[in-house]
Order: C-alpha cells, then sequence, then structure tokens
C-alpha cells in the first residue's frame, strides 16, 4: 500500500466521503419532526461559518444564495426527549467546495489569486516523485474554483528541492518560488509516513502526518498552519485559504503588497501612508521601492483586499487591479 492510496481512498466508499463535506448539527423542537425540520438551516449556517465569519456582509450574502437543495440530511445521531421537547443531532453533508466557490462567486476577485502546491513528500526517509498530497491538496483547490498554477513537471521538480532544501522558506527561496512559479500564494509542508505492517490482501499499511503553511510570496507572511492526517486537509484547506484571503488567517493584520504604477513620487507615497495610518484601518505602511517602473509599497490591514479597494478610493487614489494579496493603484 502507497502513500497515494492512504490519502486519495482505496473504495469506493472512501471516496463517496472525500467528495463531501460532512458534520453534525444540534436541533431542537416541541416535536421530532419540528426539530429535524430546522437542520437543513442550521447545517448550512455551519457549513459556511467554516469559511466566513458569521455576521458579516459576506457571509450573509453567502448563506442566501446557496440552494438550500444542495444539503443533505444523514442519520439522527443522538435523540434525547424530554422537558416537552426534542433534542437531535443530525448528520448534514454537502458537496465538498459548495460554500468556496459561492464565496468566490460572491468576491471573484479572490479566484484570481495564483496559488502553488508544493509539499514534498517522505516515506520511510525516501523522497516520492510524485507526492500524493499535493496531488489531492491541488484536486480539492481546483473544485472550489481556486486558480491553481499550472507548471511543467521540471517547474515541480525543481521547486520542491528549493522547499526540501530550506525547511524555513528564507526571503530568497522565497523570491525564487514567485518566479520559478509565477504565483501569489504558496500552500507547502511536509508529508512523512512509516510502515506499520501488512494489511488485507497483502499490501502494506502506512501512518502519514502533514503538516502544511499557506505563504504570501510577496511579503512572506504565513496566512495559515495547521497539521493534518488523511484527507482532511483536501476538505478543509480551501475554506482555509479563502479566510485567509480575506483577512481572517492565523496572522492578523494581514500584510498586503501595493503597486503604484508610474509615474509615482517617493511624496505621494508618504502622503498616502500618512491618511491611511489616520484611518486607524491600517497599521504599518512601508515603502520598498520607488523608481522610474513605479512603486512598491507594503501595508497591514486586517480585512479582504475589497476593503482595502475601497478604502484606497475612498482616500483619492484608482484602484487598477488586484488579487487576493496584492493591489495595484494609480496616483
Amino acid at each position: 500500500m502507497t502513500l497515494s492510496t492512504l490519502v486519495l481512498g482505496a473504495t469506493s466508499q472512501a471516496q463517496t466521503a472525500a467528495d463531501s463535506t460532512i458534520l453534525e448539527v444540534q436541533v431542537s423542537g416541541p416535536t421530532r419532526d419540528a426539530a429535524y425540520g430546522q437542520a437543513t438551516e442550521k447545517g448550512l449556517e455551519a457549513l459556511v461559518a467554516r469559511v466566513l465569519t458569521p455576521g458579516t456582509p459576506v457571509y450573509s450574502q453567502v448563506l442566501t444564495a446557496i440552494p438550500r437543495s444542495e444539503v443533505r440530511l444523514g442519520r439522527v445521531v443522538r435523540e434525547d426527549a424530554g422537558g416537552g421537547g426534542v433534542t437531535m443531532t443530525v448528520e448534514v453533508s454537502a458537496p465538498r467546495g459548495l460554500v468556496e466557490r459561492a464565496v468566490l462567486r460572491a468576491q471573484p476577485q479572490l479566484a484570481q489569486t495564483r496559488i502553488a502546491v508544493i509539499i514534498p513528500e517522505v516515506i520511510l526517509r525516501r523522497p516520492v516523485p510524485d507526492p500524493a498530497a499535493e496531488t489531492e491538496i491541488g484536486r480539492s483547490m481546483v473544485e472550489s474554483g481556486l486558480r491553481l498554477v499550472d507548471a511543467s513537471q521540471q517547474v515541480l521538480n525543481a521547486t520542491r528541492e528549493i522547499v526540501r532544501g530550506s525547511p524555513s522558506l528564507s526571503a530568497p527561496a522565497l523570491a525564487e518560488l514567485r518566479t520559478r512559479l509565477n504565483a501569489d500564494v504558496l500552500v507547502t509542508g511536509e508529508v512523512f509516513a512509516e510502515e506499520y505492517g501488512a494489511v488485507a490482501g497483502g499490501l502494506r499499511g502506512y501512518t502519514a502526518q502533514l503538516e502544511v503553511k499557506v505563504i504570501n510570496l510577496t511579503s512572506g507572511q504565513v496566512l495559515h498552519t495547521q497539521a493534518f492526517q488523511g484527507r482532511a486537509a483536501g476538505a478543509l484547506l480551501p475554506g482555509k485559504i479563502i479566510g485567509a484571503l480575506q483577512g481572517a488567517g492565523t496572522t492578523a493584520p494581514r500584510a498586503y503588497v501595493m503597486r503604484a504604477g508610474p509615474p509615482v513620487t517617493f511624496a505621494q507615497l508618504n502622503a498616502l501612508g500618512a491618511r491611511l495610518r489616520g484611518s486607524g484601518a491600517v497599521g504599518a505602511f512601508t515603502i520598498r521601492s520607488v523608481d522610474s517602473a513605479g512603486a512598491v509599497a507594503e501595508l497591514q490591514f486586517t480585512g479582504s483586499v475589497t476593503e482595502l479597494a475601497a478604502l484606497l478610493e475612498s482616500l483619492g487614489v484608482q484602484v487598477a487591479g488586484l488579487t487576493g494579496g496584492e493591489i495595484t493603484v494609480r496616483f
């Protein structure tokens, strides 16, 4: 049994589960039917809350847009009657990527973020030429509507060696990865697997641990870190990345890169930085470069790139383009 079999699933039943997001919700009502009837709405709210912060405008927009028919009710896990009513825990499922695709329809600029997945694998201390976790996570990104970089095998092999050779990913390594992959965000990490013995059918069984980091290749900021086992990464990572692109990652406020097209002066950037800091929404504002080709600055902002674009336009700056982590402006 290879790690590919372990991660990608060996049976049709495992594949069916992997193609759905499944969770449990608790509902209550005066009767069994009344309680069970709330499970669809409660389940959808819980599914959207895995990606978006409840109470925000985009949360409400996405919650309204998703057809309730996409949510399927499963078995009743627990049921308790008493106190004049019924409380039950119900299994709820939806197609994998349903919420993520709805978010990207509501905020299409996030779908322009170029994402590369480079995750070297080691089985029994031997490098794996075609890492299964990398393939599975990439597939989940595409299913969720995210833009995955389509790199050649030669580029993938070279970038895996960069990641293996620089586990901490220094600034030069990040710059080289950004250039080679032409990507905005890198999903990287390590997979370690060890054989634990024979399983049915004469196959060999392995235990695997996947550690993932999501890195903004422009600023070097780590947007999200998490450890996974089995197929969990493929199901959960797209939502985590979409949340991070909106400033809801493990690191806040988020670092955004702002590129200003020529002509632009140092004085103009300094004045803009002062006004942004004065707004109370922006923390540090650092000018990286100013030359005849334009300027590059980095700023810390708690919120999504669309909210940042709206703030810049309110200050009289023209927004010419944006992705999940980078914004282009003209004075």
